[in-house]
C-alpha cells in the first residue's frame, strides 16, 4: 500500500513538472475593428476609424485583397468615397498577428437628395458673356416652384431601377454620374422610378406608362416614343424642362449674374476640358454648388431636357415647355468633354433622342406639392 502511495505521488509529481515545462502560447492580438462599422453610408463619405490592441501596428486593404506586410499601415481615418471593402490586420511583437478583420462601405447617393426651388421670374438667355446665336434673345420667364435632384443621376441610382449600367471607360463608380444613356432611355427610367417609390409615373407612351408596354429603347428616332405625353401635374420624376434647367442653374435668380452655375470662376464649380485629367466623368458633387445647393449644373455631363430644340421668342412665357415638335432634343451645362465656354448657364445643346453620348447624362425633376 505505502508502494502504491509512493508511485502515485510520484506520477502526480511527473504530470506537474510536465505540465509546467510546456511553452505558453503567445497571447492573439485583438482583431481590428471599424468605426463606423460597415454598411450603407450616403454621399458625400465616410471616414473609417481602425482599431486593435494599444501599440499594435495595423495594415489593410482597400481593394478586397488580403493584408500583407507590405500593405499600407494605418495611420489616420480612411475616407471612403465610392462602395468599398477594408480589410485588415494587427501585429505586434511578442504576440501572435490577429485575425483578419473585414467590412464592407456601401456609399450612395440617397433617392430622397431634391433641392427645393422657388417659383419666380428671371431673364433667361445670354445675358452675360459671349455666346451663341440660339441663346439669344433674352426673354422673361415665370415659372412655379419645384424639386430638381441635388446631384446628377449616378450609375448607382440608374442599376438600382434599370439594372446593368451602361456608363463604361470614361468615369465608373456608384457615384459618378451616368452617361450613355439616350432621352428614350430615360423616359423609361424616370417612370420606372416613380412606380418603384409609389409615385405617380408622368410619362405616356402608346396610352400606358407603364414602360413594361412600351416594348424595347428605340436604337433610332421613333415616332412613337416622340409621341411621349407628359404629366406636369402628377408627382412622378420627370425631366426639367429647358427653362427649369437655367432657372435652377442660376440659382433661381438673375442677380448675381453668374457666367456659370454659381460663379464666374469656373474651376469653383465644374468639372470641363481645362481640369479633368484623367478624361472622364467625376464623381458627383466634388465641386462647389450653387446658391440652391445644386451641384454640378456646369461641366461634369450635359444634362437632357425635356424640350425640343428650337428658337428662342422675345416674348414672356409661365412654365414653357418647347416647342411642340423637333428633330433634336435640348440638353444643358456642358461636360468633362468640353471647354469653359459650353458651360456656361445659357449655353445650349441638342442631340437626337436615340443618341447615347460618353458626356450626356441627366438629373430628374419633380412638380412641388
Amino acid at each position: 500500500m505505502k508502494s502504491y502511495l509512493l508511485s502515485l505521488a510520484l506520477l502526480l509529481l511527473l504530470a506537474f513538472i510536465s505540465s509546467c515545462s510546456k511553452p505558453t502560447a503567445p497571447e492573439v492580438v485583438a482583431t481590428p475593428t471599424f468605426s463606423p462599422a460597415g454598411g450603407i453610408y450616403y454621399y458625400p463619405a465616410a471616414d473609417v476609424v481602425i482599431s486593435s490592441t494599444i501599440g499594435a501596428t495595423i495594415v489593410y486593404t482597400t481593394d478586397g485583397s488580403t493584408p500583407a506586410s507590405n500593405s499600407p499601415i494605418y495611420s489616420t481615418p480612411i475616407h471612403i468615397t465610392e462602395t468599398t471593402t477594408i480589410k485588415a490586420q494587427a501585429y505586434k511583437e511578442g504576440r501572435k498577428n490577429s485575425p483578419i478583420a473585414s467590412a464592407t462601405y456601401t456609399i450612395g447617393v440617397t433617392s430622397g437628395q431634391m433641392i427645393y426651388v422657388p417659383g419666380g421670374t428671371f431673364t433667361m438667355g445670354r445675358t452675360t458673356g459671349s455666346g451663341e446665336s440660339d441663346e439669344l434673345p433674352t426673354h422673361s420667364v415665370t415659372l412655379s416652384s419645384f424639386y430638381i435632384g441635388k446631384y446628377e443621376v449616378t450609375q448607382a441610382e440608374y442599376f438600382a431601377i434599370t439594372g446593368p449600367t451602361p456608363a463604361s471607360v470614361y468615369g465608373v463608380g456608384d457615384n459618378y454620374p451616368e452617361y450613355y444613356v439616350s432621352w428614350y432611355a430615360i423616359l423609361r427610367y424616370c417612370n420606372l422610378r416613380s412606380m418603384a417609390e409609389g409615385l405617380t409615373p408622368v410619362y405616356t407612351i402608346s396610352g400606358s406608362t407603364n414602360p413594361a408596354n412600351w416594348g424595347a429603347i428605340p436604337s433610332y428616332d421613333n415616332a412613337t416614343w416622340d409621341a411621349a405625353i407628359c404629366n406636369w401635374n402628377v408627382n412622378g420624376y420627370r425631366l426639367p424642362t429647358e427653362a427649369e434647367w437655367e432657372y435652377a442653374a442660376r440659382g433661381a435668380t438673375n442677380n448675381p449674374d453668374y457666367l456659370y452655375s454659381g460663379s464666374d470662376d469656373i474651376n469653383a464649380v465644374a468639372w470641363y476640358n481645362g481640369n479633368n485629367l484623367p478624361y472622364g466623368g467625376k464623381t458627383v458633387g466634388t465641386k462647389a454648388p450653387n446658391a440652391l445647393g445644386i451641384y454640378d449644373m456646369s461641366g461634369n455631363v450635359w444634362e437632357w431636357c425635356w424640350d425640343w430644340y428650337g428658337s428662342y421668342s422675345s416674348s414672356s412665357q409661365s412654365n414653357p415647355t418647347g416647342p411642340v415638335s423637333g428633330s433634336y432634343r435640348v440638353s444643358r451645362g456642358g461636360s468633362w468633354y468640353d471647354y469653359a465656354n459650353y458651360c456656361r448657364v445659357a449655353s445650349r445643346n441638342y442631340d437626337g433622342p436615340d443618341g447615347s453620348y460618353i458626356h450626356i447624362g441627366f438629373r430628374v425633376c419633380r412638380v412641388s406639392p
